[in-house]
């Protein structure tokens, strides 16, 4: 039976990829006060790419686009490849249309900016997990629209 983020006895892996320490021990305490997320840290793509192969894989990876090691759509598509049984995820301060765009394209379910209310990321994480993509802005639905079979839930910020 495959977990749910409704499940009340579920607990999802998830590994925190971000250079700013801070940041991603931040997201790591509010993740696990919720009961539902396992929480590791890595500080930039290759101890992202390590604890993934130590793991296993992990149900998601929270990558932060912006550090050493993650700058090109190429690393964001090893990241995907390396945790195929799981879900990559963009965690970002903001971007282009563009570079969305490349984000979903690189095998990417889902870009959350760090400027979301701590609700919607949470909100967004249960969407994933449920096999949805997540978008924060429904004006860039098009962007993704074709690129995936999943239903795309664009969120309102």
């Amino acid at each position: 039976m495959a977990r749910t983020a409704t499940d009340p006895h579920c607990q999802y892996s998830l590994l925190i990829a971000d250079d700013h320490f801070l940041v991603a021990e931040a997201f790591s305490h509010l993740l696990e006060m919720t009961g539902d997320y396992r929480v590791s840290l890595a500080r930039d793509g290759l101890e992202a790419r390590a604890a993934i192969h130590a793991e296993g894989g992990f149900d998601i990876v929270l990558l932060d686009l912006n550090m050493p090691g993650m700058d090109s759509p190429t690393a964001i598509q090893d990241i995907v490849r390396a945790n195929a049984n799981g879900r990559v995820v963009i965690l970002t301060g903001g971007t282009s249309s563009t570079r969305q765009s490349s984000i979903f394209c690189s095998g990417a379910v889902g870009l959350i900016l760090k400027s979301q209310p701590a609700k919607d990321i949470l909100a967004a994480l249960n969407s994933i997990m449920e096999g949805e993509l997540y978008f924060p802005r429904s004006d860039d639905r098009s962007l993704i629209r074709g690129i995936s079979g999943a239903a795309v839930q664009p969120q309102t910020v």
